[in-house]
């Protein structure tokens, strides 16, 4: 378990940098103009935003932008110090490269953001306003459901190059999720956040 733990925490260390990277490039003027909607202000049937206005093109970019720079980053630390390269499952049967850490930090911010866009999707059917759902009453189910999505997709990515079980698999979606969520409440402590 413990090898897993420490698995996971280097193989997605790129993920976790770069959310917390896009949180505060999002405090910033940088790439204002692609601060619209993703769903283009378009209204479901049931009256209610389709993904909502926490969903824009410019938390999308950002994302994959940071995680190709962090796994840049991250992937020429592990190649100055072996024993973080030994754990990262990305280079178990991959070499790393720049073109290779780029293509990873890709897809890691790229599954990242679709894999929130069905549980924005819910929440808007459910009438929760973007950013609330620790507003609600007993918040925790949607708040781990907040950290979950996200992990699904990175989690496939890793899955992808490198196999992995299906306990394992969830091992690292659970793990993640928790992370996220720790990260999340440092971010609204620091002002980076409004909620978790």
């Amino acid at each position: 378990m413990k090898t897993t733990i420490l698995s996971m925490y280097i193989t997605l260390m790129p993920v976790i940098l770069a959310g917390v990277a896009n949180m505060k490039l999002l405090k910033s003027s940088w790439l204002e103009k692609w601060n619209q909607p993703i769903d283009g202000g378009k209204i479901w049937r049931d009256n209610n935003p389709l993904f909502g206005k926490n969903k824009t093109w410019r938390g999308a970019l950002g994302m994959i932008i940071c995680s190709i720079i962090a796994t840049m980053v991250w992937g020429w630390l592990c190649g100055l110090f072996p024993s973080l390269k030994a754990f990262n499952q990305f280079y178990q049967s991959h070499p790393n490269t720049i073109w290779f850490n780029i293509s990873i930090g890709f897809w890691l911010g790229l599954s990242y953001i679709i894999f929130e866009l069905p549980n924005s999707f819910w929440k808007r059917r459910k009438d929760i306003e973007p950013g609330k759902a620790s507003e609600l009453n007993k918040p925790w189910k949607y708040m781990w459901l907040d950290q979950m999505d996200s992990l699904f997709g990175c989690t496939l990515v890793v899955a992808y190059y490198d196999s992995m079980s299906i306990s394992k698999y969830f091992a690292y979606v659970f793990l993640g999720a928790a992370t996220h969520l720790l990260i999340n409440w440092l971010l609204v402590k620091a002002g980076w956040k409004k909620s978790i």
